[in-house]
């Protein structure tokens, strides 16, 4: 390698060494320095995102105790009816009256409700409603196949969780 260093000719020689330096250069920024660039504005993002999380979320603990201090344990109008209404009441309005067999009481805040031969779809929207509109959830589900497409039979437990 040294002769081959010594065989070449000034001019060559510091085009060599200028060539080397260049590439070492861009090696060094290609590797190292721009990835670690990279890094440093992706957790400046980072720490951007999080502290807009803190103040989203120090504005809701706010609201939440608030509400807490103003007495309101629930932010459903229930109209005071009781869970079992409700349950009926939502069936019905969700065109549910007709496949709806029974409801009844399992005990204080919980009742059981059998549906047969009910619109999946239909039952499905209801849930979403009554946990959307009243905060009440199903607990137990168990579902089986009806006759027709797309038609289930149904037992659900329905939970108040204010109870």
């Amino acid at each position: 390698m040294s002769a081959w260093w010594s065989g070449l000719s000034e001019r060559d020689r510091r085009m060599l060494s200028i060539g080397g330096v260049v590439v070492a250069v861009l090696l060094f920024w290609a590797l190292w320095f721009d990835p670690l660039l990279q890094s440093r504005r992706s957790l400046a993002d980072s720490v951007k995102q999080a502290e807009a999380d803190l103040v989203y979320m120090q504005a809701a603990s706010q609201r939440l105790a608030a509400m807490q201090s103003s007495g309101s344990a629930s932010v459903f109008d229930r109209g005071g009816r009781s869970l079992l209404a409700l349950a009926d009441a939502s069936a019905r309005e969700a065109q549910l009256a007709n496949v709806l067999k029974r409801i009844e009481p399992v005990s204080a805040g919980r009742v059981s409700v059998w549906l047969e031969a009910a619109p999946f779809d239909a039952m499905a929207g209801w849930l979403e409603q009554l946990q959307n509109r009243y905060g009440i959830r199903a607990e137990e589900f168990s579902v089986s196949l009806a006759a027709a497409p797309g038609q289930v039979d149904a037992r659900i437990v329905l939970v108040d969780p204010a109870n």
